[in-house]
């Protein structure tokens, strides 16, 4: 088992300072999907900023597994490029 902190960014960050003991990345993996989900469940308009959400997945020595990076992206985005 290993430990693993879910720290978050959506114009603001916050830091995990527990963190969750899980069998290996793919356990971190699948609890930081859920992570997310419950954020968004519980405030969906949190991408609705221009820094949509971001959850950093760091390992017990303090380097990013993963992250996972939630966005609404704007749909005139590519007319406005042209």
């Amino acid at each position: 088992m290993a430990r693993y902190f879910f720290h978050t960014s959506d114009g603001t960050r916050e830091y995990d300072d527990v963190g969750v003991d899980l069998a290996d990345a793919a356990a971190a993996r699948r609890e930081a999907a859920r992570f997310g989900g419950g954020l968004l469940q519980d405030n969906p308009d949190i991408v609705q900023n221009e820094h949509g959400l971001r959850i950093n997945v760091v390992g017990e020595a303090g380097s990013l597994t993963f992250a996972i990076v939630i966005t609404a992206l704007d749909p005139r985005w590519e007319s406005e490029q042209a």
